[in-house]
């Protein structure tokens, strides 16, 4: 079999005799621009014919054929070939504790529908969740519950203020984990 150059994405076999002798050229399978080695010297070629080295009228000099390692004479053989990407990929940067990596989970996308009909069921749910654990520890009591339905004065909100940031926390944190399972959940069975 004739020597070729194999591309190490696709695996296509390039026959020396169509690779430029220096320079790059694009895959035939794959189309990624490959550069030919420079240790691919005309004796491996088969049109080259070989040249005649004249003697020095010096010392003679020991002249050691090049060992060709990405060519391939057998089959079996595979030959890697150095790329050259027209866009770089950049430098990896470390990473800031600001900045941390996301972990490479498989996510799906939740629709807008499901996002709606979680908002609906979160926002009760902390609201009740929110009075039982206040009521539980004597924040917000029965008295103070009838009575903003039945005074007149605007103190009669206080003890609902005073719980609203605690609802809306627990609110956002229902909305948050019901997407985040969801999404999981869409992921996997993708």
């Amino acid at each position: 079999m004739a020597p070729v150059l194999q591309c190490p994405d696709c695996g296509s076999k390039h026959p020396l005799g169509e690779v430029p002798e220096a320079g790059s050229f694009p895959c035939k399978g794959c189309g990624r621009v490959l550069k030919v080695p420079e240790r691919v010297s005309q004796a491996a070629r088969p049109e080259a014919a070989p040249t005649r080295v004249e003697p020095a009228a010096a010392a003679p000099t020991r002249v050691e054929p090049p060992v060709p390692p990405t060519v391939a004479s057998e089959p079996s053989a595979t030959a890697v070939m150095p790329v050259v990407e027209t866009n770089p990929r950049p430098e990896p940067v470390a990473p800031t504790p600001a900045s941390r990596p996301i972990p490479d989970r498989k996510l799906g996308k939740v629709p807008m529908w499901m996002r709606f009909l979680i908002w609906i069921v979160a926002v009760p749910l902390g609201f009740m969740i929110v009075f039982v654990v206040a009521r539980a520890f004597g924040v917000f009591t029965s008295s103070q519950l009838s009575d903003v339905f039945l005074a007149s004065d605007t103190d009669r909100f206080w003890p609902i203020a005073r719980v609203l940031p605690f609802v809306a926390l627990v609110t956002a944190l229902i909305v948050q984990t019901g997407v985040y399972a969801i999404a999981r959940l869409r992921g996997r069975s993708r």
